[in-house]
């Protein structure tokens, strides 16, 4: 999982634009395009509009929108879609989670699930499970949703045990047994407790 790389920055000329993954952006632009796959294709065939969409809807508040807008406008068309693509399908790639595929094996039985159906429960996780508003849970990126999950289930099965043994935390049999003889009252004296051995 590739949290602290996010966020993707393009320059053109002396306009910068932060473009960042977040669950609200891969939501609608999943939504409005008909799947990842066709932004990914429109965005390699050049296509401008989709471009343009991807770039709206995924800028970061501190960015220069407009500007950036303008800038493409003055550079050949051809150029600025030549120095935009990379970052571009990058960015989207980092939207559809690619992230998540790199770090861990696909199974081949695997069940596919519709990105729609997945960014509803990475919403559903993060203000339901891991109780944050609505408003973070949209700004958050899915990877950050899925790191943040695994650490409340780590947590969990810290405070309240995983159901897997732990040789640090679980006692061995003779020392669960001494344990069980002090809280026994009809052990009346330390001799009636087992020994450690």
């Amino acid at each position: 999982m590739r949290l602290a790389q996010g966020e993707i920055t393009i320059t053109l000329d002396h306009e910068t634009i932060h473009l960042r993954p977040s669950l609200r952006a891969a939501f609608r632009l999943e939504r409005r395009h008909d799947g990842f796959d066709k932004i990914i294709k429109g965005i390699a065939d050049g296509n401008f509009s989709i471009m343009a969409d991807v770039i709206r809807e995924s800028s970061d508040p501190r960015s220069a929108l407009a500007s950036f807008l303008d800038c493409i406008d003055t550079l050949p068309m051809q150029m600025a879609i030549e120095r935009i693509s990379e970052p571009l399908i990058a960015h989207v790639m980092a939207l559809a989670g690619a992230d998540d595929a790199i770090d861990s094996a696909p199974t081949p039985d695997a069940e596919r699930v519709p990105f729609a159906e997945y960014h509803t429960k990475l919403f559903r996780l993060a203000t339901g499970w891991l109780g944050w508003s609505p408003a973070d849970a949209w700004e958050a990126t899915p990877a950050e949703i899925t790191e943040a999950y695994r650490g409340r289930m780590e947590l969990l099965g810290a405070m309240f045990g995983s159901g897997k043994k732990d040789p640090i935390t679980k006692p061995d049999k003779a020392a669960r047994q001494r344990l069980n003889a002090l809280g026994d009252l009809t052990v009346t004296d330390m001799s009636q407790v087992p020994s450690c051995q």
